[in-house]
C-alpha cells in the first residue's frame, strides 16, 4: 500500500463528508443551546413584587412582569434588619422550571407554626431567623451574560418588609 492509498484512506471523499456532517451538526447544537437560554444569555428584564403576612411571618415574592426566567438561575438573598443574619434560598429545587409573570415563592421563619401541625416550616422555603419589619429580600439572577468571561450575579429587584 503506497502513500497515496494512506492519504486517500485518511482524507477520502467519504471521510470529508462525515467530518463536514459532524461539523454542521455541532454548529446546529451550539446555536440551539444559545437560543434556548441554556447557554450564554443576557440578564433578564424582570420585576418582582413582595408581600408580607405579619400573622404568619410569611414573605411572598411574585414575578410581576418582564421576561420568563429559568428558575434555576434565581435565588433570594434574605437579610435581617441588623444585617447579621443572611440566608440564600434557591427559587427552584430541581432546576427545570421556567418562571413566568405571576409565579410566586413564599418564605417563612421558624417562629410560627401557621397550620398547627407541629412543623414550623409551612411555606415553600424557610429561613432560620424571624421575618419581621426591616428584613430585605433581594431577587438575584446568576448566569453568563453574552461576552462575559464567566458567571455574573445581578440583583433584579429588592423587597423590604414593612417598607410599603
Amino acid at each position: 500500500m503506497g502513500v497515496s492509498d494512506y492519504v486517500r484512506a485518511a482524507f477520502g471523499v467519504e471521510r470529508v463528508a462525515v467530518w463536514l456532517a459532524a461539523g454542521v451538526a455541532l454548529a446546529v447544537v451550539v446555536l440551539a443551546v444559545g437560543a434556548s437560554g441554556a447557554g450564554i444569555v443576557d440578564p433578564p428584564t424582570a420585576s418582582f413584587d413582595g408581600s408580607y403576612d405579619a400573622d404568619t411571618h410569611t414573605v411572598t415574592i411574585t414575578h410581576a412582569g418582564g421576561d420568563t426566567v429559568s428558575a434555576a438561575q434565581l435565588s433570594l438573598v434574605v437579610t435581617d434588619e441588623a444585617g447579621t443574619n443572611v440566608a440564600t434560598v434557591n427559587w427552584s429545587e430541581d432546576g427545570s422550571e421556567r418562571l413566568a409573570p405571576g409565579g410566586t415563592l413564599s418564605l417563612d421563619d421558624p417562629t410560627i407554626d401557621t397550620d398547627g401541625d407541629g412543623d414550623y416550616f409551612d411555606a415553600d422555603r424557610t429561613v432560620g431567623f424571624p421575618l419581621t419589619a426591616g428584613v430585605t429580600v433581594e431577587v438575584r439572577w446568576t448566569g453568563r451574560p453574552l461576552g462575559a468571561a464567566g458567571a455574573q450575579t445581578v440583583t433584579l429587584d429588592t423587597y423590604e418588609v414593612g417598607a410599603n
